[in-house]
């Protein structure tokens, strides 16, 4: 959920290792930038769906893993291969949840080329007004 707009993915069925492989285009400005990402993961079956876990992620901390502890915390175009997927450990919503498991997520900037990392900060910088 980003500003309390819901984002969805399709459902994958008949695995206990799902991959997504969906992407999300998110416009923002300085004015419309949300302060938290959150992610949550069921498990869609017959008889419904069961809860499977949850991330929330600071929306200014999204690419504070993204180079394998090399240069984390650097704004990098999606498509940079130095820019890469981070794992994130599911969550509990309440004591009586059974979770387990990561999700993998990747955040990055789009363009159709590759820019220069010090014009991505400098963006950045703007955008979540540090």
């Amino acid at each position: 959920m980003i500003s309390h707009k819901k984002y969805t993915t399709k459902s994958i069925e008949q695995t206990l290792n799902p991959e997504w492989n969906t992407f999300f285009d998110i416009k923002l400005t300085p004015k419309k930038v949300p302060s938290l990402l959150a992610f949550t993961v069921w498990d869609k079956d017959t008889f419904g769906r069961d809860f499977l876990g949850e991330i929330t992620i600071p929306f200014k901390n999204i690419f504070d893993r993204n180079n394998q502890g090399l240069s984390d915390g650097v704004p990098r175009n999606y498509e940079d291969p130095n820019n890469y997927p981070a794992y994130f450990t599911l969550g509990k919503r309440s004591e009586k949840n059974n979770v387990s498991g990561e999700i993998c997520l990747k955040f990055g900037i789009k363009e159709d080329h590759i820019g220069d990392p010090k014009r991505y900060a400098d963006a950045w910088e703007v955008l979540i007004g540090s």
